[in-house]
Protein backbone atom coordinates (compact mmCIF):
# COMPACT_ATOMS: atom_id res chain seq x y z
CA UNK A 1 0.00 0.00 0.00
CA UNK A 2 1.26 3.54 -0.80
CA UNK A 3 2.70 5.54 1.91
CA UNK A 4 0.03 8.17 2.70
CA UNK A 5 1.65 10.52 4.71
CA UNK A 6 4.34 11.19 1.65
CA UNK A 7 0.52 11.37 -0.65
CA UNK A 8 -0.22 14.17 1.38
CA UNK A 9 2.87 16.07 1.48
CA UNK A 10 3.32 15.86 -2.48
CA UNK A 11 -0.40 16.94 -2.76
CA UNK A 12 0.56 20.11 -0.23
CA UNK A 13 3.72 20.71 -2.48
CA UNK A 14 1.93 20.52 -6.00
CA UNK A 15 -0.92 22.95 -4.19
CA UNK A 16 1.73 25.16 -3.24
CA UNK A 17 3.12 25.51 -6.03
CA UNK A 18 0.11 25.91 -8.20
CA UNK A 19 -0.80 28.64 -6.06
CA UNK A 20 2.37 30.47 -6.49
CA UNK A 21 2.44 30.15 -10.40
CA UNK A 22 -1.44 31.52 -10.90
CA UNK A 23 -0.33 34.60 -8.92
CA UNK A 24 2.45 35.12 -11.04
CA UNK A 25 0.72 34.83 -13.82
CA UNK A 26 -2.06 37.17 -12.46
CA UNK A 27 0.41 39.91 -11.32
CA UNK A 28 1.89 39.58 -15.29
CA UNK A 29 -1.72 39.83 -16.96
CA UNK A 30 -2.29 43.17 -14.50
CA UNK A 31 1.05 44.18 -15.74
CA UNK A 32 0.83 43.91 -19.46
CA UNK A 33 -2.98 45.00 -19.30
CA UNK A 34 -2.43 48.44 -17.32
CA UNK A 35 0.88 49.25 -18.89
CA UNK A 36 2.74 52.14 -17.49
CA UNK A 37 0.12 53.72 -14.56
CA UNK A 38 0.95 57.48 -15.51
CA UNK A 39 -0.31 56.93 -19.12
CA UNK A 40 -3.54 57.10 -17.66
CA UNK A 41 -3.76 60.06 -17.14
CA UNK A 42 -1.52 62.27 -19.40
CA UNK A 43 -0.72 65.82 -18.59
CA UNK A 44 -1.77 68.39 -21.14
CA UNK A 45 0.41 69.90 -23.56
CA UNK A 46 0.67 73.53 -23.91
CA UNK A 47 0.60 74.90 -27.32
CA UNK A 48 0.81 78.43 -29.10
CA UNK A 49 -1.93 80.90 -28.90
CA UNK A 50 -4.79 80.57 -31.29
CA UNK A 51 -6.27 84.21 -32.40
CA UNK A 52 -9.90 84.29 -33.10
CA UNK A 53 -10.36 87.64 -35.28
CA UNK A 54 -14.29 87.91 -34.17
CA UNK A 55 -16.76 87.64 -31.62
CA UNK A 56 -17.82 84.06 -32.88
CA UNK A 57 -20.33 81.81 -31.72
CA UNK A 58 -19.97 77.42 -31.81
CA UNK A 59 -23.31 76.02 -31.18
CA UNK A 60 -24.31 77.41 -27.54
CA UNK A 61 -20.33 78.45 -26.26
CA UNK A 62 -19.42 82.05 -27.03
CA UNK A 63 -15.84 82.78 -28.66
CA UNK A 64 -15.21 86.48 -28.10
CA UNK A 65 -12.91 87.90 -30.17
CA UNK A 66 -8.83 87.91 -28.72
CA UNK A 67 -5.99 85.27 -27.94
CA UNK A 68 -7.16 81.98 -26.85
CA UNK A 69 -4.62 79.80 -24.85
CA UNK A 70 -4.64 76.06 -26.40
CA UNK A 71 -3.42 73.03 -24.15
CA UNK A 72 -4.30 69.38 -25.20
CA UNK A 73 -5.98 66.99 -23.04
CA UNK A 74 -3.67 64.37 -24.18
CA UNK A 75 -0.22 64.56 -26.62
CA UNK A 76 -0.45 61.23 -27.54
CA UNK A 77 -3.94 61.71 -29.07
CA UNK A 78 -3.75 64.92 -30.58
CA UNK A 79 -0.60 67.50 -31.95
CA UNK A 80 -0.54 71.66 -31.78
CA UNK A 81 -0.76 71.73 -35.63
CA UNK A 82 -4.06 69.19 -35.96
CA UNK A 83 -5.72 71.31 -32.86
CA UNK A 84 -5.06 74.31 -34.78
CA UNK A 85 -6.69 72.76 -37.88
CA UNK A 86 -9.67 71.59 -35.85
CA UNK A 87 -10.48 74.73 -33.95
CA UNK A 88 -10.27 76.78 -37.35
CA UNK A 89 -12.94 74.34 -39.21
CA UNK A 90 -15.19 74.58 -36.23
CA UNK A 91 -15.32 78.48 -36.20
CA UNK A 92 -15.83 77.91 -39.84
CA UNK A 93 -18.73 75.58 -39.41
CA UNK A 94 -22.15 77.42 -41.08
CA UNK A 95 -24.49 75.79 -38.61
CA UNK A 96 -22.46 75.83 -35.60
CA UNK A 97 -23.34 71.58 -35.15
CA UNK A 98 -19.91 69.95 -35.11
CA UNK A 99 -18.79 66.54 -36.44
CA UNK A 100 -19.53 63.51 -34.92
CA UNK A 101 -17.72 62.04 -32.44
CA UNK A 102 -16.50 66.12 -31.63
CA UNK A 103 -18.33 68.59 -29.11
CA UNK A 104 -17.59 71.47 -27.44
CA UNK A 105 -18.48 72.63 -23.47
CA UNK A 106 -17.59 75.42 -21.11
CA UNK A 107 -15.89 74.22 -18.44
CA UNK A 108 -15.10 77.18 -15.99
CA UNK A 109 -13.51 79.91 -17.79
CA UNK A 110 -12.17 77.08 -20.65
CA UNK A 111 -13.65 76.23 -23.93
CA UNK A 112 -13.07 72.19 -24.13
CA UNK A 113 -13.39 70.34 -27.84
CA UNK A 114 -13.95 67.09 -26.90
CA UNK A 115 -13.99 63.58 -29.08
CA UNK A 116 -16.80 62.08 -27.47
CA UNK A 117 -15.96 60.97 -24.38
CA UNK A 118 -12.08 60.68 -25.14
CA UNK A 119 -9.15 62.14 -23.86
CA UNK A 120 -8.71 63.26 -27.22
CA UNK A 121 -9.40 66.87 -27.66
CA UNK A 122 -8.41 70.36 -26.73
CA UNK A 123 -9.20 73.47 -24.33
CA UNK A 124 -9.02 77.01 -25.34
CA UNK A 125 -8.97 79.83 -22.57
CA UNK A 126 -9.16 83.79 -23.45
CA UNK A 127 -5.85 84.97 -22.48
CA UNK A 128 -5.13 88.97 -22.65
CA UNK A 129 -1.86 88.68 -24.05
CA UNK A 130 -1.00 88.21 -27.58
CA UNK A 131 0.75 85.76 -28.99
CA UNK A 132 2.01 84.35 -32.12
CA UNK A 133 -1.21 81.59 -32.89
CA UNK A 134 -2.81 80.46 -35.28
CA UNK A 135 -6.28 82.55 -36.12
CA UNK A 136 -8.77 82.44 -39.17
CA UNK A 137 -6.89 82.92 -42.71
CA UNK A 138 -8.23 85.40 -44.76
CA UNK A 139 -9.28 88.85 -43.88
CA UNK A 140 -12.15 89.50 -42.12
CA UNK A 141 -14.45 92.64 -43.42
CA UNK A 142 -15.27 95.19 -40.88
CA UNK A 143 -18.85 95.42 -41.18
CA UNK A 144 -21.48 93.42 -40.96
CA UNK A 145 -24.44 92.32 -43.88
CA UNK A 146 -27.93 92.11 -42.76
CA UNK A 147 -30.39 89.82 -43.78
CA UNK A 148 -34.07 91.41 -42.72
CA UNK A 149 -36.50 88.27 -43.10
CA UNK A 150 -35.29 84.50 -43.49
CA UNK A 151 -33.82 84.10 -46.89
CA UNK A 152 -32.26 80.93 -49.32
CA UNK A 153 -29.64 80.80 -52.09
CA UNK A 154 -31.33 77.72 -53.31
CA UNK A 155 -32.05 75.04 -51.04
CA UNK A 156 -29.20 76.73 -49.25
CA UNK A 157 -31.27 78.74 -45.98
CA UNK A 158 -29.84 82.02 -44.79
CA UNK A 159 -31.78 83.03 -41.38
CA UNK A 160 -32.51 86.41 -40.97
CA UNK A 161 -29.80 88.37 -38.74
CA UNK A 162 -26.45 89.64 -39.15
CA UNK A 163 -23.71 87.94 -41.34
CA UNK A 164 -20.18 88.48 -41.35
CA UNK A 165 -17.73 88.05 -44.59
CA UNK A 166 -13.90 86.51 -44.84
CA UNK A 167 -12.53 86.92 -47.92
CA UNK A 168 -10.17 84.01 -49.04
CA UNK A 169 -7.68 85.94 -50.53
CA UNK A 170 -8.11 89.71 -50.26
CA UNK A 171 -5.50 90.31 -53.01
CA UNK A 172 -8.24 88.77 -55.46
CA UNK A 173 -11.66 90.02 -54.07
CA UNK A 174 -12.49 93.25 -51.94
CA UNK A 175 -15.19 93.23 -48.97
CA UNK A 176 -17.34 95.51 -51.47
CA UNK A 177 -17.22 93.16 -54.26
CA UNK A 178 -18.13 89.90 -51.68
CA UNK A 179 -20.94 92.32 -50.39
CA UNK A 180 -22.57 92.78 -54.07
CA UNK A 181 -21.76 89.01 -54.91
CA UNK A 182 -23.64 87.80 -51.85
CA UNK A 183 -26.59 90.28 -52.53
CA UNK A 184 -26.63 88.93 -56.23
CA UNK A 185 -27.19 85.14 -55.40
CA UNK A 186 -29.77 86.23 -52.86
CA UNK A 187 -31.55 88.52 -55.38
CA UNK A 188 -30.63 84.86 -58.25
CA UNK A 189 -34.30 83.97 -59.90
CA UNK A 190 -34.13 80.60 -60.09
CA UNK A 191 -31.51 80.10 -56.98
CA UNK A 192 -28.63 79.16 -59.35
CA UNK A 193 -25.46 80.64 -59.14
CA UNK A 194 -24.31 82.10 -62.28
CA UNK A 195 -21.00 80.31 -63.90
CA UNK A 196 -18.71 79.66 -62.25
CA UNK A 197 -19.63 80.31 -58.61
CA UNK A 198 -20.41 77.54 -56.84
CA UNK A 199 -20.79 77.13 -53.14
CA UNK A 200 -19.50 74.71 -50.11
CA UNK A 201 -23.02 75.04 -48.26
CA UNK A 202 -21.16 72.91 -44.80
CA UNK A 203 -18.77 75.99 -44.64
CA UNK A 204 -20.85 78.56 -46.36
CA UNK A 205 -18.23 79.39 -48.70
CA UNK A 206 -18.69 80.99 -51.92
CA UNK A 207 -15.96 80.48 -54.69
CA UNK A 208 -14.67 80.77 -58.19
CA UNK A 209 -14.66 77.11 -59.79
CA UNK A 210 -11.70 78.46 -62.18
CA UNK A 211 -9.69 80.74 -59.77
CA UNK A 212 -9.78 79.52 -56.45
CA UNK A 213 -8.71 81.89 -54.32
CA UNK A 214 -11.31 84.09 -55.65
CA UNK A 215 -14.08 83.73 -53.23
CA UNK A 216 -15.37 84.45 -49.96
CA UNK A 217 -16.71 82.45 -46.49
CA UNK A 218 -20.14 84.10 -44.69
CA UNK A 219 -20.86 83.56 -40.86
CA UNK A 220 -23.23 84.31 -38.00
CA UNK A 221 -21.94 87.74 -36.53
CA UNK A 222 -22.04 88.16 -33.03
CA UNK A 223 -21.82 91.49 -30.90
CA UNK A 224 -21.52 94.60 -32.84
CA UNK A 225 -20.11 96.24 -35.54
CA UNK A 226 -16.93 96.70 -35.38
CA UNK A 227 -17.33 99.52 -38.48
CA UNK A 228 -18.37 102.94 -37.46
CA UNK A 229 -20.11 102.85 -41.14
CA UNK A 230 -23.70 101.58 -41.52
CA UNK A 231 -24.27 97.65 -41.74
CA UNK A 232 -25.52 96.69 -45.51
CA UNK A 233 -29.18 95.67 -44.86
CA UNK A 234 -30.71 93.27 -47.18
CA UNK A 235 -34.80 92.84 -47.08
CA UNK A 236 -37.58 91.24 -49.22
CA UNK A 237 -41.02 91.58 -49.14
CA UNK A 238 -42.84 89.84 -46.07
CA UNK A 239 -45.90 88.71 -48.16
CA UNK A 240 -45.17 86.64 -51.07
CA UNK A 241 -47.38 87.32 -54.48
CA UNK A 242 -48.82 84.48 -56.35
CA UNK A 243 -48.71 83.78 -60.04
CA UNK A 244 -52.10 81.82 -60.68
CA UNK A 245 -51.47 80.10 -64.30
CA UNK A 246 -47.84 79.52 -65.83
CA UNK A 247 -47.25 83.23 -67.39
CA UNK A 248 -44.16 85.37 -68.94
CA UNK A 249 -43.40 89.16 -69.13
CA UNK A 250 -42.08 89.35 -72.67
CA UNK A 251 -38.82 86.62 -72.45
CA UNK A 252 -39.18 86.15 -68.52
CA UNK A 253 -41.03 82.48 -67.97
CA UNK A 254 -42.84 82.89 -64.80
CA UNK A 255 -44.47 79.42 -63.83
CA UNK A 256 -47.20 79.14 -61.45
CA UNK A 257 -46.98 79.84 -57.74
CA UNK A 258 -45.63 82.14 -55.17
CA UNK A 259 -42.64 84.71 -55.77
CA UNK A 260 -41.05 86.30 -53.45
CA UNK A 261 -40.73 90.29 -54.36
CA UNK A 262 -37.46 92.79 -53.54
CA UNK A 263 -37.43 95.87 -53.73
CA UNK A 264 -34.77 98.60 -54.89
CA UNK A 265 -34.32 102.66 -54.13
CA UNK A 266 -37.41 103.64 -51.92
CA UNK A 267 -39.91 101.82 -53.75
CA UNK A 268 -42.80 100.17 -51.58
CA UNK A 269 -43.34 96.49 -51.33
CA UNK A 270 -47.49 97.36 -52.20
CA UNK A 271 -46.57 99.75 -55.07
CA UNK A 272 -44.11 96.77 -56.51
CA UNK A 273 -46.91 94.50 -56.34
CA UNK A 274 -49.36 96.55 -58.01
CA UNK A 275 -46.50 96.93 -60.78
CA UNK A 276 -46.11 93.67 -61.04
CA UNK A 277 -49.77 92.53 -61.51
CA UNK A 278 -50.44 95.09 -63.99
CA UNK A 279 -47.24 93.70 -66.50
CA UNK A 280 -48.47 89.97 -65.97
CA UNK A 281 -52.20 91.72 -66.88
CA UNK A 282 -50.53 93.26 -70.07
CA UNK A 283 -51.23 91.36 -73.30
CA UNK A 284 -48.40 92.41 -75.49
CA UNK A 285 -45.65 91.24 -72.98
CA UNK A 286 -44.42 94.69 -73.23
CA UNK A 287 -43.00 97.07 -70.53
CA UNK A 288 -44.51 101.06 -70.32
CA UNK A 289 -42.02 103.47 -70.49
CA UNK A 290 -39.98 104.08 -68.47
CA UNK A 291 -40.03 100.33 -67.29
CA UNK A 292 -37.37 97.93 -68.59
CA UNK A 293 -36.52 94.30 -67.96
CA UNK A 294 -33.26 92.12 -66.79
CA UNK A 295 -34.49 89.04 -67.75
CA UNK A 296 -31.33 86.70 -66.50
CA UNK A 297 -32.25 88.90 -62.92
CA UNK A 298 -35.48 88.93 -63.30
CA UNK A 299 -35.68 92.65 -62.24
CA UNK A 300 -37.98 95.74 -63.22
CA UNK A 301 -36.35 99.08 -63.48
CA UNK A 302 -36.69 102.30 -64.83
CA UNK A 303 -33.48 103.34 -65.32
CA UNK A 304 -30.26 104.33 -62.92
CA UNK A 305 -31.23 105.58 -60.03
CA UNK A 306 -34.94 104.91 -60.91
CA UNK A 307 -37.38 102.58 -59.41
CA UNK A 308 -36.78 99.34 -59.23
CA UNK A 309 -37.91 95.72 -57.91
CA UNK A 310 -37.04 91.81 -58.82
CA UNK A 311 -39.19 88.64 -58.65
CA UNK A 312 -37.74 85.42 -57.15
CA UNK A 313 -39.93 82.25 -57.44
CA UNK A 314 -40.31 81.10 -53.49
Amino acid sequence: MPDTRSYANLTRRYAKFSLAGVLAMLALVVLVIGGKPESASAAPVSCPKFRVMNNDRIGKVSFPAGYYSVSLLNGNKLTCAQSTKLFQEFLQDWDGKLRSPWRVYMSGNKRVFRAGNTDKGFTATPSGSSGGGGGNSGRSCPSYFTVVRNDSIGSFKVPRGKYRFTLIDPKKMTCAQATKRFQEFLLDFDGRLPYPWKLNPILGIFYNSLHGRIGFKVNKAYGPSPSPKPDHRFARCPATFRVVHNDRIGALSLPRGPYYIYVVNGLSCSGASNYFRQFLNRTDGRLPAPWRLNVAKAKFNTGAGGMAFRVQHA
